[in-house]
């Protein structure tokens, strides 16, 4: 019996043993039982500890290719279906890829997840979804994984994640630098568009042309320190006038 099928039949006894009354408190419990399966099965056992030995090729001299940082950080992970709490992640944002610490393994081990098996993970308290070509019909979309921002029915506000690479040649060798880039998606009434610019976010709401003419004169200071907050922000901004105006 594979472990996703012995973990079906641990949940269901262990739910009805605890006799999980409300949707708040069966969220909490939810993860207590999953992290006693994960415990009782062995971590080491489990289904996400199948994939390729993570490398990292690259010598640095200035940052570095993953997500916010280096090093491993707990998170949730739902993958082949199955989640998984306290988790350690690291997520190489360079290339697309999400790295698995197996428990009790040296944090310089990494496991180069399968990203097909990934339906999404949070990580940093951000959460991310594998998205693919056949979800969006739009012309030259990259698929893999975005972060998920200001999310409702008809309004979802994607963020790509990447790096932009430079080699340095040194007397020491070869030496690259990495900066942060992304590219932002907006899902909007069932359809996906690149929303790189005020000019192509106004084509989308030409309504709120001033309001948003207004908002980049008013935030000018961070949209040059941190474009992604920027963007949050802006997004919300949009998504609360437009929750405003269908009241």
């Amino acid at each position: 019996m594979k472990n996703y099928q012995k973990k079906l039949t641990i949940l269901t006894f262990f739910g009805l043993l605890l006799n999980i009354c409300s949707i708040h408190s069966q969220t909490s419990k939810e993860i207590d039982i999953y992290n006693l399966y994960d415990k009782t099965v062995g971590k080491e056992n489990l289904d996400i500890n199948n994939g390729i030995l993570y490398t990292d090729p690259f010598r640095t001299s200035d940052g570095h290719i993953y997500y916010i940082d280096d090093k491993f950080e707990k998170g949730s992970l739902s993958y082949e279906g199955q989640i998984y709490y306290e988790t350690a992640l690291k997520y190489d944002i360079y290339r697309d890829i999400l790295i698995l610490n197996p428990h009790g393994n040296s944090d310089l081990l990494g496991i180069s997840l399968i990203k097909e098996k990934v339906q999404s993970f949070s990580i940093y308290n951000q959460k991310f979804v594998n998205l693919s070509k056949e979800q969006f019909n739009l012309p030259n979309f990259t698929p893999g994984y975005y972060e998920v921002s200001e999310n409702s029915n008809d309004f979802v506000f994607y963020i790509k994640h990447s790096k932009l690479m430079q080699k340095k040649v040194r007397e020491d060798g070869i030496y690259y630098q990495f900066k942060p880039s992304s590219i932002y998606y907006l899902s909007y009434q069932k359809n996906l568009y690149k929303v790189d610019s005020k000019g192509e976010i106004v084509k989308i709401f030409p309504n709120q042309k001033k309001q948003i003419n207004e908002f980049y004169l008013m935030n000018r200071d961070i949209r040059k320190s941190d474009p992604n907050q920027f963007m949050k922000n802006l997004m919300k901004y949009i998504n609360n006038s437009l929750s405003n105006q269908n009241k």
